[in-house]
C-alpha cells in the first residue's frame, strides 16, 4: 500500500497540458529553488501508466472482438465499442491520450533530467515502455504522430514508418540491455521496487520483455503482410529469446484499498484521472453466445457442480447467477441484441467471480479483483505467437505442441482441476491430434486472450474470418459461427452493398482519432488523411491487415 501511494503523490507529473511539456518539469517558480522531477519521480508514473494503458486497450478490445456485450439493444450510445459502432460523436479515447500525455510527456521529462545525471537505466526502462505503447496506439488508430511529436509542426508518421521504426527501436534496446556500460554504469541510481512495481529495477527482465516485444511486433506480419520463412523464423528466434530461464511475467500487481490502489478490472472501479479514463463495466457487462457457446463449449444441461463447460477456465472468468425462473446458470446474449424486458443484468454471470461457488472445485481470476494484476504481457500468449509461426513454417506437430503448452499455462494461471485439464485435453475439438490447423491455434489464443488488449487485433489480423464472409487462410474459417452485432449505427454499417444489392459483411478496423485532442489541433492531418469524421477511414484495414501472399 505505501508504494501505491508513493505513486499517489507522484501522478500529478503527468497531468499537465502537453502544450507547455518543454517547462512543466520545473514545480516551484522560485529561480533560486528549482526543483525538477527527477527519474526516480517519473519512474513509477510510467510503470502505473504501462499497465493502465494495457488496460484501457482490453477495456475496449474485448467488446469489439465480440466476447461481452450488454444489456441494451442500440445504435448510438456513450461507448461505441460496446453498442452500434458509431464512434464519431464519442469526446474522447483513453489509449490515445494515454500514450502522448500520461507515457510520452513524461518519457521526454525522464529522457532529459537523466541525461542530465548521467543515468542510463532509467531511460532503458521507459524506452521499452514506449516501445509498448506505440505498438498498442497504432495498433488501434493507424498513422499516428511520432517522429515530430512534442515539436511545433506535428505530423503523422505512415503506419509502415512506425512498425520499421518499432523494431529498430527493439533491436537498439536489447543491444543496450546487452551492453555493461550502459547497465552497470557507476553513475546509475538504483531502482527499488518503489520506483518499478514490475522488476524493481532488473535490467535482466526488461530485456526478455523487449525480446517479448519484438516477437510481437514481429507477428504483425503473419498472415498476411510478410508471411515468409524468414519472417517466422525471426519471431521463433524472438520468443526464444524471450523465454529464458531469466523470464518473468511483466505484472503489474495492486494492493487493493482507496481508488488506483485496485486494479482496473476489479469490482472498485478506479477511473484515472477523472475524465480522461472509462471504468470497467464488469458489472452491467453480459458474455456473448460466441464467446460461451462457440468459443468455451458452454453445457447447456450442465451440472451445476462438475463444471458448466468443456473449457475448465469457465469457471474462472464468471461465475452463474440465479435468474427469474429460478435455475443458477450461465446466461448469454448475442451481440448487441439486447435481453429480453423481463430479464435482468444480475440474472447474467459475476464476471468478477468475487464470490465462490461454494465447493473446492472452484478456479480463481487474478485479474478481476482489487489486488489483482493487469499483465503487460503473458507467457501463453508468447507461446501461442511462437506456435502461429511454427505452423505459418509449416510445423504443424510443432504448433500443436506449444499451443498445448499455452493451454496448459493458461489453466495453471486459473487454478483449474486437473481432471478438466485432462478432458479438455482429449476432446478433439479444440486441440486435436489429426487435423490440427491455423483455427485451432487462434481459437485458442482467443480464450487465452480474455480481457487482454490481443484479443481484437488477432481478430483483425485473421480478417474476421467467417463462415458468412467465406475468409480462408490455409483454407481454414478461423472463427466459423462469429456473426457482425445487430442493430449497428445504420448511417455507418448498413450502406456497404455486395454486387447482388446483398449488405456487405463490413467489419470495423480501427477507431477515430481523439476529437478532444486531434480534431482540434491537428485537424490538418487528419483531412490530410482522410480520416476527419470520415467513417470510411473507421473499415480501412491496418498494413498488417491487407493480404499481400498466398496464404488464404
Amino acid at each position: 500500500m505505501k508504494r501505491i501511494n508513493y505513486i499517489l503523490c507522484v501522478i500529478l507529473i503527468a497531468t499537465f497540458s502537453m502544450t507547455s511539456c518543454d517547462d512543466y518539469f520545473d514545480i516551484n517558480e522560485s529561480p533560486d529553488n528549482i526543483t525538477v522531477a527527477t527519474p526516480d519521480l517519473i519512474l513509477p508514473v510510467l510503470v502505473f501508466y504501462a499497465s493502465q494503458t494495457n488496460y484501457d486497450h482490453a477495456e475496449y478490445n474485448i467488446y469489439l472482438a465480440q466476447a461481452l456485450t450488454t444489456a441494451s439493444r442500440a445504435q448510438v450510445n456513450a461507448t461505441a465499442y460496446k453498442g452500434g459502432w458509431e464512434f464519431l460523436s464519442m469526446n474522447r479515447h483513453p489509449q490515445w491520450r494515454r500514450h502522448y500525455f500520461d507515457i510520452g510527456t513524461n518519457l521526454k521529462g525522464m529522457l532529459q533530467t537523466s541525461e542530465e545525471r548521467g543515468f542510463t537505466n532509467f531511460p532503458l526502462i521507459g524506452r521499452t515502455i514506449n516501445l509498448m505503447s506505440t505498438q498498442l496506439t497504432t495498433d488501434v488508430f493507424g498513422d499516428m504522430p511520432r517522429s515530430t511529436a512534442y515539436t511545433s509542426k506535428i505530423t503523422y508518421d505512415s503506419q509502415e514508418d512506425i512498425y520499421a521504426w518499432m523494431l529498430q527501436e527493439a533491436d537498439d534496446l536489447i543491444a543496450l540491455y546487452n551492453d555493461p556500460s550502459v547497465t552497470d554504469n557507476p553513475k546509475n541510481l538504483t531502482i527499488t521496487k518503489t520506483m518499478d512495481r514490475i522488476f524493481a529495477g532488473d535490467l535482466k527482465k526488461w530485456r526478455q520483455f523487449t525480446y517479448a516485444l519484438k516477437a510481437r511486433i514481429l507477428l504483425r506480419k503473419l498472415p498476411n503482410w510478410d508471411n515468409t520463412p524468414a519472417t517466422c523464423d525471426a519471431i521463433i528466434a524472438a520468443v526464444d529469446a524471450a523465454l529464458t530461464d531469466e523470464w518473468e511475467e511483466p505484472l503489474y500487481k495492486f494492493d487493493g484499498g482507496v481508488s488506483e490502489a485496485n486494479s482496473p478490472w476489479g469490482p472498485a472501479k478506479p477511473i484515472i484521472n477523472g475524465w480522461e479514463s472509462r471504468a470497467n463495466e464488469l458489472d452491467k457487462a453480459i458474455p456473448s453466445k460466441f464467446f460461451l457457446v462457440d468459443m468455451m463449449g458452454i453445457e447447456t444441461n450442465s451440472n451445476p457442480i462438475r463444471g458448466y463447460a468443456k473449457d475448465p477456465r469457465m469457471q474462472a472468468f464468471m461465475k452463474p447467477r440465479t435468474g427469474a425462473d429460478g435455475r443458477t446458470i450461465y446466461r448469454y446474449l448475442e451481440n448487441n441484441i439486447g435481453m429480453d424486458a423481463s430479464a435482468k443484468e444480475t440474472h447474467y454471470p459475476d464476471l468478477y467471480c468475487t464470490n465462490p461457488i461454494g465447493t473446492t472445485d472452484v478456479t480463481f481470476n487474478p485479474y478481476t479483483s482489487n489486488d489483482g494484476y493487469v499483465p503487460l504481457m503473458l507467457t501463453e500468449e508468447l507461446m501461442l505467437i511462437k506456435a502461429e509461426a511454427l505452423y505459418w513454417k509449416g510445423d504443424k506437430t510443432g504448433a500443436r505442441e506449444w499451443t498445448v503448452k499455452a493451454f496448459n499455462k493458461s489453466a495453471e494461471r486459473f487454478q483449474c482441476l486437473t481432471r478438466y485439464v485432462n478432458n479438455y485435453l482429449a476432446n478433439n475439438t479444440y486441440l486435436p491430434e489429426s487435423g490440427f490447423d491455423i483455427g485451432h491455434v487462434m481459437r485458442q489464443k482467443y480464450v487465452c486472450m480474455y480481457l487482454q488488449p490481443e484479443i481484437w487485433t488477432d481478430m483483425r489480423r485473421y480478417n474476421y474470418s467467417n463462415s458468412k464472409n467465406n475468409i480462408t487462410y490455409d483454407g481454414v474459417i478461423i472463427y466459423p459461427t462469429l456473426k457482425r452485432p445487430y442493430n449497428l449505427y445504420e448511417p455507418y454499417w448498413c450502406v456497404d452493398r455486395n454486387a447482388d444489392g446483398s449488405l456487405a459483411d463490413v467489419w470495423i478496423q480501427r477507431i477515430n482519432y481523439d476529437p478532444e485532442a486531434e480534431e482540434k489541433y491537428n485537424k490538418d492531418e487528419l483531412i490530410k488523411l482522410g480520416a476527419f469524421k470520415n467513417p470510411d477511414w473507421l473499415k480501412k484495414p491496418m498494413i498488417w491487415a491487407v493480404n499481400n501472399g498466398n496464404h488464404r
